[in-house]
């Protein structure tokens, strides 16, 4: 048998496997997060409202499963009073980049469900709007 055909099958499947791996190491958006600008309604003195200066990498934090408590340990309570409503606005202020002292401005939504059978509501998805906010914080390590 010639070791030129036999090669060439395993070499296909190397290529094949290096780049599927490739793949699965890019970074994507998570299922959860979405990008809506039309879900914001306009609050009156909004654009008044300087925010709170938060690390990206405490926001990625807020995924599926998690409890309004411990949003409040990560970036406090709801910025327009949305005391028993199902979703928080926020408006969050991020470092336009880790070496950058340019300042990016982001209004976020919380989305919350309650499952059947538990007491606490917990995250379903996270909204932003603007997707260079969700950008940010998905680049956050």
């Amino acid at each position: 048998m010639n070791v030129r055909y036999l090669a060439l099958p395993i070499l296909a499947c190397a290529g094949s496997a290096l780049s599927t791996m490739a793949a699965a190491q890019e970074p994507e958006a998570a299922p959860y997060v979405k990008v809506d600008p039309g879900a914001f309604r306009a609050v009156p003195g909004e654009h008044k409202r300087h925010g709170v200066t938060v690390d990206p990498a405490s926001v990625r934090l807020i995924t599926p499963g998690t409890d309004k408590f411990s949003i409040y340990n990560l970036i406090g309570p709801p910025h327009f009073g949305e005391g028993i409503m199902r979703k928080w606005n926020y408006v969050l202020v991020f470092p336009a980049s880790s070496e950058s002292a340019e300042r990016l401005r982001c209004r976020m939504e919380i989305r919350f469900e309650r499952p059947r059978g538990r007491y606490h509501v917990i995250v379903s998805e996270v909204v932003w709007q603007e997707q260079s906010c969700a950008d940010r914080v998905a680049q956050a390590s």
